[in-house]
């Protein structure tokens, strides 16, 4: 019989955590040595026991209550979709989920894992899942999707209760279609993929071209993969 997940509240009480100004990484201010930090993001940082290997606690930074809300809201709606953590409860600054393993397609491109079509075709179902039970899923990219085997899970579902479709996941898969034949396989340095980023959040637009933007960045992409070859 599993271990409950409540013995581990108190190690969580004790975890501080500082969101940043400009909307950056949060900084662990403190937490006990008895859990490991696996993942940070802007508003909360994931946790791992040793003895609770099935769970992951995220613990939001203060001021990110609303997010912890909202992304409470989603996973309950979401229940238990194989696409989807499992959730299993929450506190005042926490929730539990399930401790999904697998590497997420941002580092798949940095060790040159291929990722094959059917994985896309998988978000795109998970994303459908996610509007069929109300949702409206949102600012899914490359590190919120976890591959595991032939299949993903999707993470990081604050977003999914608010209105409008950034459209990230659209441009990403005409990315894809359009560009990925071009490094499938490939090792790209992290740099280079942060670059890309950048970019993308500084040209986004209601006009917004994936095919022209591809484009304008070909070649310097070329150039720089060129000197780290």
């Amino acid at each position: 019989m599993p271990m409950d997940w409540r013995q581990v509240v108190p190690l969580i009480q004790r975890i501080k955590i500082e969101a940043t100004e400009d909307n950056g990484i949060v900084r662990v201010k403190e937490a006990p040595s008895e859990l490991t930090c696996i993942g940070k993001g802007t508003d909360a940082a994931v946790f791992v026991h040793d003895e609770f290997p099935r769970y992951a606690f995220k613990v939001y930074a203060i001021g990110r209550e609303e997010k912890r809300k909202n992304e409470e809201k989603a996973y309950r709606l979401l229940k238990d979709s194989p696409y989807f953590p499992r959730f299993y409860g929450s506190g005042k600054s926490y929730i539990v989920i399930s401790n999904e393993k697998g590497i997420n397609l941002y580092d798949c491109l940095i060790r040159g894992i291929e990722i094959p079509k059917h994985v896309i075709d998988e978000v795109d179902r998970a994303m459908e899942h996610a509007r069929h039970v109300g949702l409206n899923p949102r600012d899914v990219h490359l590190k919120n999707i976890i591959l595991q085997g032939d299949h993903v899970k999707l993470i990081d579902v604050s977003e999914y209760v608010n209105p409008g479709n950034d459209r990230r996941w659209e441009h990403l898969k005409e990315g894809y279609q359009l560009y990925y034949p071009l490094i499938a396989s490939r090792k790209i340095p992290p740099s280079v993929l942060d670059f890309v980023n950048n970019q993308y959040k500084k040209q986004k637009s209601p006009t917004f071209s994936v095919q022209k933007f591809g484009k304008l960045l070909l070649p310097l992409l070329s150039k720089l993969l060129e000197e780290r070859a």
